[in-house]
């Protein structure tokens, strides 16, 4: 139980990231996102930025799902003992 915990942790904790970063300083001032044009040029792409972010969303649900999972089984198990 303890690895699906730390899993929905992670979860939550990558999508905070990947949805807050690609509106932030952090995302237009990154050295790495403009090292190449190309690259530069996705970053700066409201779609891209938008992609990450809901990216971020999809891993954001998935950790509230797992964790609203865990308390739903631990409940179902302390009745039950």
């Amino acid at each position: 139980m303890s690895v699906t915990l730390f899993f929905a942790l992670y979860c939550l904790e990558a999508g905070l990231f990947f949805l807050i970063v690609p509106w932030t300083r952090l995302w237009t001032l990154n050295p790495l996102l403009h090292s190449n044009l190309t690259v530069s040029m996705l970053a700066g792409n409201a779609f891209v930025r938008g992609f990450v972010s809901g990216f971020g969303l999809v891993h954001i649900l998935i950790g509230v799902k797992d964790i609203i999972r865990i308390s739903l089984a631990r409940r179902g198990g302390s009745r039950e003992g």
